[in-house]
């Protein structure tokens, strides 16, 4: 590193732009408690200012400006008792900032013996860089008093200047709808002045937190704000442009409460938000952005009804941009999905919404783009039981779907079909549909456009029984055809009204007054940050000030600051000792403020320190408002309060990569110099970037092109790097504080961009395990493309080199591994360069620089592989199952099978038949491979189940099912199941044979018959009815 120090008697001075914080709130319109809030924040960003010059004379010149400026400038003679003979006289005299005369004369001041002091109106209008001099003498030798008072904008110096400020800022306020606020800020501004020329900023970070209630729906917004910025641009007393910015992530609930106290949650989590607001020529425009996704929760119980609502919130997004109260482009997006499921006593109704779609956009107040889609399914069932009647329906609603398109209904289907059963058995339904478009005319004649909406349900009773047949019940068909306009934002929609009866019979009805016609209702253009340019306290000040200095500052837009002169002191900064002004003021509309004003020099009228506390009553939110704020003078960059001989030659200590790497082919990053400069007066960094095309670069430390904070001695600039060298570069590094200048050589490392892919093509795409994909793809790089290989080692399978055809085209192909799981799976690319550099991604580059990702290949699902079923019996295989004889233990068998599937098993089952335990024949039974349940060996995926045969059970084949789940779901074919089993008894060509011919059986099977007989005979007995005789 090569250090080299040159002294540099000029002084420069750092263009930028200075910010001053305010914060809105984003989503409460109408809101006066935000607009008070920002204009106590956004004033223009100085704030202080002040300094007495008292001599010991026998009278004194106190300026008393507070009537404010407007009307009159007026200035109290103190001691005037003193001081007034016959020859005494007030020579006054007033120029402009180019020295021309405005005014001068001679006052002689009307006075009563009982007053010590006389006040005096000049005939004049003060503007910025006037000069008003004042002298009370009785004649050109004996001159009792004067004053020079040199006419500034509070808290703006006229001359040029740059200075930093801490900022610290509370704003809480609260409305009687329910409604709180609370804002926090913490950052750094900068003050510049060139010529007639100011900019100011603040750059900062906080925390805003908005609630809102109105007894219904309450709405809780709580935002991080990482990026808060405010800029002004001031010619003179006109402010030329503001811009205010908020940038940040955080959550909004939205919680909506029923009469009968169930709850549905919105919960959306902003992941981005912008915020900004421009002020130009008077004009002003504003842009809204909040980006998200969330949730959709509802659970509530009322007696023995209850409501649950499950869903997600996949897109949210709100747009705006509005330029002098016109909207230039509103865009609403909501896309959500959710399941729902009501509960009342008996009766079930489930729906999902499997669509879920709001989306509208506004551009130059017309609507181009608009979308409501609901669509879904569902089923209900319900049961009613009266007077020992019972009645239960189960149904199903294979569609419901309601949607339109740039504001004209196009899908109206809702389709419901039920089963009826107990002691009343039929069918219930209900067709809702469009099925034909056309023309009608309403009541007067006139003729629309119609969807014909088909409305038939019914109430079909095929059977009453028993106690249901008291049941007071008819079979019902109703069919109806509404002609309704398309248009949904229109009222009173359906033109007629078509009755169909059983009979063939037709009846019309034509409503009146339809439709009612009326326009499209514009998204509303009021601002989310006030309706009014919006500044803290502001009006003309002396730039030196004396105890009894009286000044109103009434130029803002609301609020107006009383300010008397009340003691003087000094203030240390930088090593320095600078004089000021200790002040009080008092705001007209409620609220404290106090400080410290530079009262010397070329800051004079500067503030050096100031405090604000306001608590003000909102009458038209029956609200109130707490505005609390810190300010303080941290360093002054120029005019140098440090001289030559007193200066420290500025340090360089490092450069860096905010994004830790730079790399070649249009890479972009932020470099950062880091520097020492203990006199805190640092003029400027500027670093040859040669060696990537961009030649000498001014960096800056004002919160602008990416700087993060303002003056913490990080300079920043945002870079690209077009070319494609790469390694360790010489970088030349000039540093100045305006008195020395120092030059380093250092080196940065620029990465070398690897190899990236932009185009995929896979054949075919929905593949097995095992099968054979060929490939196609584009790979670009500024140093040559060396190899391109498909990895599928990630997933258990190969590395598959690509050979090159023409230009950036790679072609092969590669087998699929048994590792890939089913669904949608990307695959992976090894790109390496010529020069070393290598990736391995499945990210499609475009030619912006963003990426998205590749095709993806469909794994398709085969489930659990069966195969080796066993049996064995007393750890023995055997070939069958044998029963036992009559009058025998049972005897246990186990059955196993081996099982394999590449995603693992979640369970096997078998459905035995006749050899499940009685009344379980048709049961899926599971099977284990954790040692235990006749199981061996755990986890050797041989899954075995013991088998208890009974002497009951027959001989011969039968078949058995088993079938295997893996981890997801998929199960083993229908065709794949099928397991043929033998059931054999060992003495069945002996004993069996003799019984089946035995007497002793035939006898045995004939008394059974008898006995059946008999009580068959009773049983008949007992049940009937006989006539007396």
């Amino acid at each position: 590193m090569m250090m080299n120090h040159c002294s540099n008697s000029n002084t420069q001075f750092i263009n930028g732009l200075n910010t001053e914080q305010n914060v809105v709130d984003t989503m409460i319109r109408r809101n006066t408690l935000i607009v008070v809030g920002m204009l106590l924040l956004m004033m223009p960003l100085s704030t202080i200012s002040g300094q007495t010059n008292t001599d010991e004379t026998e009278c004194n010149i106190i300026v008393d400006w507070s009537n404010g400026t407007s009307n009159e400038h007026a200035y109290v003679i103190n001691n005037w008792n003193l001081v007034n003979e016959t020859q005494t006289e007030i020579h006054w005299s007033h120029e402009n900032q180019s020295g021309e005369i405005l005014g001068n004369g001679t006052i002689f001041p009307s006075w009563n013996d009982n007053d010590t002091q006389a006040r005096i109106i000049l005939p004049t209008i003060i503007n910025l860089g006037d000069s008003i001099s004042i002298d009370v003498s009785a004649s050109e030798t004996e001159i009792f008093c004067s004053r020079t008072i040199d006419i500034t904008y509070w808290n703006q110096p006229i001359n040029d200047h740059e200075i930093t400020r801490t900022t610290t800022w509370m704003l809480e306020q609260t409305g009687g709808d329910g409604q709180e606020y609370e804002l926090e800020f913490t950052g750094r501004g900068w003050q510049l002045r060139t010529g007639n020329n100011l900019e100011s900023n603040e750059l900062g970070s906080g925390n805003l937190s908005i609630i809102s209630d109105d007894g219904e729906t309450r709405i809780e917004t709580e935002i991080n704000l990482d990026r808060v910025w405010l800029n002004e641009s001031m010619t003179g007393i006109e402010l030329e442009q503001q811009q205010f910015e908020m940038f940040g992530n955080g959550s909004m609930f939205f919680i909506v409460k029923d009469e009968v106290g169930t709850e549905t949650i919105a919960e959306i989590n902003i992941s981005d938000s912008y915020i900004t607001r421009t002020i130009a020529n008077g004009i002003p425009s504003e842009q809204v952005r909040l980006e998200g996704t969330g949730n959709l929760l509802s659970n509530g119980t009322n007696d023995d009804e209850s409501i649950e609502l499950d869903g997600e919130v996949s897109v949210f997004l709100y747009e705006l941009h509005t330029e002098n109260g016109e909207v230039l482009l509103s865009n609403y997006l909501l896309e959500a999905y959710a399941e729902m499921v009501l509960i009342d006593g008996n009766d079930r109704f489930t729906l999902d919404l499997d669509e879920f779609i709001i989306h509208e956009t506004w551009e130059n107040g017309e609507q181009t783009d608009q979308l409501n889609r609901i669509k879904g399914d569902g089923s209900f069932d319900f049961a009613e039981s009266e007077d020992g009647a019972t009645i239960v329906v189960n149904g199903t609603v294979p569609v419901f779907w309601l949607e339109s398109q740039d504001g004209m209904t196009t899908v109206n289907t809702i389709l419901m079909d039920g089963d009826i059963s107990g002691d009343v058995t039929g069918e219930i339904g209900l067709v809702v549909e469009i099925v034909e478009t056309g023309q009608q005319q309403n009541h007067t004649g006139q003729s629309f456009d119609v969807n014909v909406i088909r409305n038939e349900n019914w109430l079909n009773i095929s059977q009453i029984t028993g106690i249901g047949s008291n049941l007071d019940l008819e079979a019902e068909h109703n069919l109806t055809f509404e002609y309704q306009v398309p248009e949904e934002h229109w009222l009173n929609r359906t033109v007629r009204y078509k009755y169909v009866e059983d009979t063939g019979e037709i009846n019309d009805e034509y409503p009146e007054r339809s439709p009612i016609v009326i326009d499209q209702s514009e998204p509303s253009n009021e601002s989310i940050l006030g309706s009014v340019n919006i500044s803290r306290e502001l009006g003309f000040a002396p730039s030196s000030m004396q105890i009894g200095d009286s000044l109103m500052l009434d130029h803002g837009d609301t609020l107006k600051l009383e300010i008397i002169a009340t003691d003087s002191g000094s203030i240390t900064r930088d090593g320095h000792e600078m004089d000021v002004i200790h002040w009080n003021g008092t705001y007209t509309n409620g609220g404290v403020a106090s400080g410290k004003i530079i009262n010397e020099g070329i800051l004079a009228g500067l503030i050096a320190e100031v405090s604000r506390s306001i608590e003000l009553e909102i009458d038209d939110l029956d609200g109130e408002l707490q505005f609390i704020e810190i300010q303080s003078l941290e360093r002054v960059i120029s005019p140098s309060i440090v001289t030559e001989a007193e200066n420290t030659p500025p340090s360089f200590v490092e450069l860096r990569i905010r994004e830790g790497v730079l790399t070649t082919e249009g890479g972009e990053a932020h470099l950062e110099v880091v520097v020492e400069d203990v006199d805190w007066n640092m003029q400027y960094v500027q670093v040859d970037l040669t060696s990537i095309g961009m030649g000498v670069v001014s960096f800056n430390d004002v919160g602008i092109d990416g700087d993060a904070t303002v003056h913490d001695d990080i300079w920043t600039s945002h870079v690209s790097h077009s070319g494609i060298n790469h390694g360790n570069q010489e970088i030349n590094i000039t540093i100045s504080d305006g008195w020395s200048t120092t030059e380093v050589t250092t080196s940065l490392i620029l990465t070398n961009l690897a190899p990236r892919m932009t185009l995929l093509d896979l054949e075919p795409n929905t593949v097995r395990r095992g099968d054979s994909v060929d490939i196609s793809t584009n790979v670009v790089d500024a140093h040559g493309v060396s190899s391109v290989f498909v990895d599928l080692t990630g997933s258990g399978g190969q590395r598959f080199a690509l050979s090159q055809e023409m230009g950036d085209q790679w072609v092969g192909s590669f087998i699929v591994p048994e590792g890939f799981s089913p669904g949608p799976q990307l695959v992976a690319i090894e790109m390496t360069d010529n020069e070393g550099a290598m990736r391995l991604t499945s990210l499609i580059w475009r030619t912006d620089g963003t990426t998205i990702e590749s095709e993806r290949i469909t794994i398709l699902n085969d489930g659990p592989v069966l195969s080796n079923l066993t049996i064995s019996r007393q750890e023995n295989l055997v070939d069958d199952f044998l029963v036992p004889n009559l009058g025998e233990q049972d005897i246990p068998h186990v059955i196993s099978i081996e099982v394999y599937d590449p995603d693992g098993i979640s369970v096997v089952q078998v459905q035995l038949g006749i050899l499940a335990e009685i009344g379980n024949s048709d049961d899926w039974v599971p099977m284990y491979d954790d040692g235990t349940g006749g199981d061996l060996v755990a986890d050797d995926g041989i899954y075995s189940l013991t088998i208890q045969t009974r002497s009951t059970m027959p001989t011969g084949s039968t078949e058995i099912e088993l079938r295997g789940i893996d981890n997801y779901l998929e199960s083993t074919p229908g065709n794949d199941r099928g397991f043929t089993v033998t059931l054999s008894d060992k003495s069945s060509e002996g004993i069996g044979s003799e019984w089946a011919d035995s007497p002793v059986v035939i006898l045995i099977a004939v008394g059974i018959f008898l006995l059946l007989s008999i009580l068959g005979g009773i049983l008949v007995l007992k049940n009937a009815n006989f006539d007396e005789e």
